[in-house]
């Protein structure tokens, strides 16, 4: 099955370059947004859950909240992007499970075909489920143990370069650009990162080092003058460097894990632009195999559903004059 499913991938690139659009606007491939400020809203599900496993015992670990708002703003060559849990998505069930807190800021920067990617994340407040225990050591399965200093710590970046001019990283990932034509672009990048799960009353933390290549390939059909829709599919190779240190009063010991890793990262969007206002429903799939035998199991296959509305302002005078002198010293498109 998983090989089908890869073959039907690897051929989609090959699909999207046969298609041509025969309905053209007046704007050549790309009309950016030039002297706009887009400031976006968006919602997702983009939060991780780990599992446990020591080959007798075994439970998830799981924030209380599937959703997570965030709000950016774009202007020129610039994205910055921050990520909480408002108030509105809080669980009905905070007295079994407890409370999570989310936070994340993430900076995008354009640089010619270039688009680096910087994010730092933090979820608090997590509670074990889904137990499996013979001895008895955990309340009964249906039963929560609630962690509320459990804290996930997440700083990685992401480096991108596309080899087709005609293709807008912007129109698809932050909406400054609109695409006039359709156009799809070889894709590789570099994703390298951090990631740290501790709680200041546990024994034990866990750190891991990681970093991947991928090779990928987007189109964006044009639909219409105000329609498009997106393909991507992504497969790259990598590695990643687990430690768990588990501090006794009277020892303490590490566990490595070293893995090899290979993912598969899809995408697929339907958006909708106008001058002024744009809006868009997106899915991305991440698939990764991992060693079966690690005590820690992040989530090898995961679904993430993301709805965004925007508009865009004209920008405030002082706001262009500050881009314009930033493009004078650095020659940024």
């Amino acid at each position: 099955m998983f090989k089908q499913f890869a073959i039907i991938f690897f051929l989609v690139p090959l699909f999207v370059l046969s298609q041509r659009n025969s309905s053209y606007g007046d704007f050549g491939f790309i009309e950016p947004m030039t002297d706009k400020l887009n400031v976006k809203f968006e919602i997702d599900n983009d939060i991780e859950s780990f599992d446990f496993d020591d080959e007798i015992t075994s439970y998830s670990i799981k924030p209380n909240t599937n959703l997570r708002t965030s709000i950016s703003f774009n202007h020129e060559f610039l994205t910055l992007r921050i990520g909480y849990s408002p108030k509105f998505l809080e669980a009905d069930d905070s007295s079994l499970k407890g409370n999570t807190k989310v936070f994340k800021i993430n900076i995008d920067v354009f640089l010619n075909n270039w688009m680096q990617s910087f994010e730092y994340s933090q979820i608090k407040g997590y509670y074990i489920g889904d137990i499996v225990d013979p001895n008895d050591i955990f309340p009964d399965e249906d039963e929560f143990i609630i962690l509320p200093n459990l804290k996930s710590i997440k700083i990685s970046g992401k480096t991108r370069y596309k080899f087709n001019n005609n293709f807008s990283f912007k129109a698809l990932l932050n909406q400054y650009d609109i695409q006039r034509k359709s156009a799809g672009s070889f894709v590789p990048s570099l994703t390298y990162g951090y990631f740290s799960l501790s709680d200041k009353t546990s024994i034990q933390d866990l750190q891991s080092y990681g970093f991947h290549l991928n090779a990928g390939y987007f189109y964006t059909f044009v639909i219409n003058k105000k329609w498009y829709s997106s393909l991507g599919f992504s497969p790259g190779l990598g590695m990643e460097f687990n430690k768990l240190v588990t501090d006794l009063e009277t020892v303490k010991s590490t566990e490595n894990n070293n893995e090899f890793i290979f993912n598969i990262n899809t995408h697929l969007s339907l958006g909708y632009n106008s001058k002024s206002f744009f809006a868009g429903l997106g899915l991305r799939g991440i698939a990764t195999t991992r060693d079966e035998n690690s005590i820690v199991k992040f989530n090898t296959v995961r679904g993430i559903v993301n709805f965004f509305v925007g508009y865009r302002f004209k920008s405030p005078h002082f706001v262009n004059q500050s881009f314009d002198w930033i493009e004078d010293q650095i020659p940024i498109k």
